[in-house]
């Protein structure tokens, strides 16, 4: 693996009261910082500017929050999103660090698709990494069909990647939903080609997340390369998977 796209979930990026994650920021800074170390290219897919503006603002996750309220709560969270990767990784591991904000429209429009593969690709050959989100702002799609895992497959597929990352809170894939049965058995390996037997078992997110695992087998289907789904919180999982060739979760080729 050389160039890998890495995407983090909001369930991992925040805490129960919505408020952003500092130790969980601090820890996948320092694992892309040894990536980057190790000559590696990263680009970084992030969710979290919606919990983060509900927790800048302190307010309580509504069921029925209108999609206006959720762009103005992205628009405030983007920012507090951003200054946290830029002390994790800028001041704190010497990283330089690029906002790109993208909608499901640049990728239908050949002129910004080009512009936005060229940007990235200078972007990688200067060092510094790309953290890319939807742009909830002024894009539905995100926010009401939960596209970010395919919004990383995307970005995956336009910047040639060798592997997509999908960072979740569960240790990946399962044969049934471990929210319902506690000895479900992980899935260590799956066949693109064979993905629908594994779409009844995938649950729902749950928690301030939006994704679930349906939308993870989702973007495996659409990236032109491997995918792995593991658990964010495991200890030097990035390093685990790219530096040392192993499979903590589930590998979808």
């Amino acid at each position: 693996m050389q160039r890998i796209v890495v995407k983090i979930g909001t369930n991992l990026l925040t805490n129960e009261d919505g408020s952003l994650n500092r130790i969980f920021v601090e820890k996948i800074a320092s694992e892309i910082k040894k990536l980057f170390v190790n000559k590696k290219e990263v680009v970084l897919v992030t969710s979290g500017a919606v919990a983060a503006g509900r927790g800048e603002l302190k307010l309580e996750r509504l069921d029925n929050e209108t999609l206006h309220e959720k762009q103005a709560l992205a628009a405030v969270g983007q920012g507090s999103l951003m200054q946290k990767y830029y002390k994790a990784f800028t001041l704190e591991n010497k990283i330089t660090i690029a906002q790109v904000l993208l909608t499901p429209q640049d990728f239908e429009n050949l002129d910004t698709l080009q512009n936005t593969h060229n940007t990235l690709k200078l972007l990688i050959t200067k060092k510094v990494l790309p953290i890319v989100n939807e742009n909830d702002v002024t894009s539905t799609d995100e926010l009401k069909y939960m596209a970010n895992d395919r919004l990383a497959a995307k970005v995956a597929n336009l910047v040639g990647a060798d592997s997509l990352i999908l960072l979740t809170d569960v240790d990946g894939l399962f044969e049934e939903d471990p929210h319902e049965n506690a000895k479900a058995k992980l899935v260590k390996s799956a066949d693109k080609r064979n993905l629908k037997k594994h779409f009844a078992a995938a649950g729902e997110a749950n928690g301030n997340g939006h994704g679930g695992m349906r939308t993870k087998l989702e973007a495996a289907k659409i990236a032109e390369c491997e995918v792995f789904i593991a658990n964010g919180n495991a200890r030097n999982v990035l390093n685990e998977i790219v530096l040392k060739s192993e499979n903590p979760g589930t590998v979808i080729r």
